[in-house]
């Protein structure tokens, strides 16, 4: 009997063990993201931001306000045979 109690003991110790090393993961790994996600994303100055920016700058130019860059393609005259 001291036996199998032994064993269960070990088991139930064991599963613990699991449940607090993948419950720190999960917690590492939710804070690692939302730290990088701030540093790359979500902060002006970060590296996706200065891409966005510059895009910005790009298409929000001094015509009349508009919001992209537009072209004018002028037609090819017509042939006639």
């Amino acid at each position: 009997m001291k036996r199998l109690l032994s064993l269960l003991n070990q088991t139930g110790q064991t599963a613990v063990e699991y449940l607090l090393v993948t419950a720190v993961s999960i917690t590492l790994g939710i804070t690692f993201t939302k730290k990088v996600s701030g540093i790359l994303v979500d902060n002006p100055n970060s590296f996706i931001g200065g891409y966005i920016r510059r895009y910005d700058q790009l298409l929000n130019n001094d015509r009349g306000g508009r919001p992209y860059k537009t072209f004018q393609v002028q037609r090819a005259a017509s042939r006639r045979r």
